[in-house]
């Protein structure tokens, strides 16, 4: 027993003369949890918990001029004007750098032909609505409409035609006469029409 209490006395004295035991932690001084008082090092050192971390591009949506770390979120699109970017959809934007998928082809769609009766003077695509005109489209005939888009089989002739004597040696000639209607009188022999 007294061997056990001797070796106690010098354990403690030994330490006590030639320094304190051993500490352990992180003995680099740039490291976040660097411990000044630590006389071995065990491999804890790490470097990042006490540096911001974010976007370090200033060409960056999100940008952070406090970051020192990059951690990979640099966004290059949210700040950015979004919209359609297809010149011929309805909702066409010029402003827009980014295309959204937004573009639809309906709204501004209806029929472009000026002379037809459902023109739609909004529309910048045409869909193919276009109503046709029907009439006579021969501009010989007498009931020709010049606002026909499509013949409809219509056109007459002879209504617009002046029926009469057409011969100008019958008494009853008729200069406006267009279509000798076989009414033409001639003077007797000898004889003149008065």
């Amino acid at each position: 027993m007294s061997r056990i209490i001797l070796f106690l006395i010098l354990s403690v004295t030994t330490s006590q003369l030639f320094g304190q035991t051993d500490i352990l932690g992180c003995t680099i001084s740039v490291a976040c949890n660097y411990n000044p008082e630590a006389t071995i090092n065990d491999g804890s050192c790490e470097y990042i918990s006490c540096y911001q971390l974010g976007c370090t591009d200033p060409e960056a949506c999100n940008y952070d001029e406090s970051a020192a770390i990059n951690d990979g979120s640099c966004d290059y699109t949210s700040c950015l004007e979004q919209g359609c970017m297809n010149s011929s959809a309805c909702n066409y934007s010029s402003e827009a750098e980014v295309d959204d998928g937004s573009c639809e082809y309906e709204s501004c769609a209806g029929c472009m032909d000026e002379n037809a009766p459902n023109f739609d003077p909004t529309a910048t695509i045409d869909d193919g609505s276009c109503e046709s005109i029907l009439g006579c489209t021969n501009n010989l005939a007498c009931n020709y409409n010049s606002e026909a888009t499509e013949d409809d089989g219509s056109c007459d002739y002879t209504s617009c035609l002046v029926l009469g004597c057409t011969d100008s040696d019958a008494c009853n000639y008729d200069p406006d006469a267009d279509v000798s209607d076989g009414s033409c009188q001639f003077a007797s022999e000898g004889y003149d029409c008065d």
